[in-house]
């Protein structure tokens, strides 16, 4: 059975840095996959190439057993991908519904925005995944967690199959994070394949299934959870 996500001898440098180096990574359907190391060990540029933000200077990504490659975040999301990053891209002014649409936007047949059906669309995703949310709210007046929420609502919208999540837990407290962990277990148990990125021991042995260990731009370990 294919891989949702493979990732082969990837290497991407920059001027005077090497920040990966045939980098391989294999995540299955239906799984969470850890990705761990130190700053500057090359995590987030990975999944920028696996999100098509960058573009690798050698190696192959396959997707679901096909070799693709990507020109832009948009191709990747074409392709099922979606990425919460870890400075959020949400526009501060516009509510929840309207930040969810932005990528899709819902339409009458007229060609003018549907916000009736928009609004009811955004409760049911959110209904769906546990992970509710006011469909009118404004993003600016949310607490951190819950725009958390939004972005990770905006990605399923846009219909990710694969969900990168960068450093998610980084400005939740506790709570908030066992929130976020148990979302993701759910995520998985719809099928959603998950690669989280972490400095945290302790939330890795609680949701993954695999972790990869990134050291200077190179793998040094796989390892079962």
């Amino acid at each position: 059975m294919a891989y949702a996500v493979e990732m082969k001898g990837i290497t991407k440098t920059f001027p005077g840095v090497v920040a990966n180096k045939e980098v391989s990574l294999t995540v299955p359907w239906g799984s969470i996959h850890g990705l761990i190391g130190e700053n500057g060990a090359g995590k987030t540029t990975l999944m920028k190439v696996l999100y098509g933000m960058y573009r690798p200077d050698e190696g192959e990504i396959l997707i679901n057993g096909q070799s693709f490659t990507f020109r832009g975040p948009e191709d990747a999301i074409a392709h099922g991908i979606g990425m919460v990053h870890q400075h959020f891209t949400l526009v501060p002014s516009l509510n929840v519904t309207q930040n969810i649409m932005l990528g899709r936007p819902i339409t009458k047949r007229s060609g003018v925005l549907d916000f009736e059906k928009a609004y009811t669309v955004v409760k049911k995703l959110g209904q769906d995944y546990g992970l509710p949310v006011d469909p009118h709210a404004i993003i600016k007046d949310l607490p951190v967690a819950m725009q958390q929420r939004v972005e990770i609502l905006k990605a399923l919208y846009l219909g990710a199959d694969i969900l990168i999540m960068d450093e998610p837990t980084a400005v939740l407290t506790p709570q908030e994070i066992e929130s976020l962990l148990n979302t993701l277990v759910l995520l998985k148990q719809k099928g959603k394949s998950i690669i989280l990125i972490t400095h945290k021991l302790k939330e890795l042995m609680r949701v993954t299934d695999e972790i990869t260990v990134l050291r200077s731009g190179k793998v040094t370990g796989r390892v079962k959870t």
